[in-house]
């Protein structure tokens, strides 16, 4: 299996950046990094998060953090698709 990142995600990473950020850069690199990190172990754990509201995703609450990795599992690929970063207070729009 490769982990890859879709657009959207990658979008939804440098925001959450940008936001923590304001306030301190140095927990918004820890933060970021432990999401980046915590995604990589959907590579040998791909169905550990649950069904995802949107038909053929999943959702993976990251331990300790407030945020939702939602992914697509694309078996003939072999690949791990994370399509969006969530706050878990936050509405969500997919």
């Amino acid at each position: 299996m490769r982990l890859v990142f879709d657009d959207r995600a990658l979008d939804d990473f440098e925001q959450i950046f940008d936001w923590i950020a304001i306030d301190s850069p140095t927990n918004a690199e820890r933060v970021v990094g432990r999401l980046f990190s915590s995604a990589e172990l959907l590579l040998s754990f791909p169905l550990m998060g649950r069904l995802g509201q949107v038909t053929g995703t999943f959702e993976w609450v990251v331990p300790r953090l407030p945020y939702v990795l939602v992914y697509e599992v694309d078996e003939d690929e072999q690949r791990v698709i994370v399509i969006a970063v969530l706050h878990g207070a936050r509405d969500r729009e997919l």
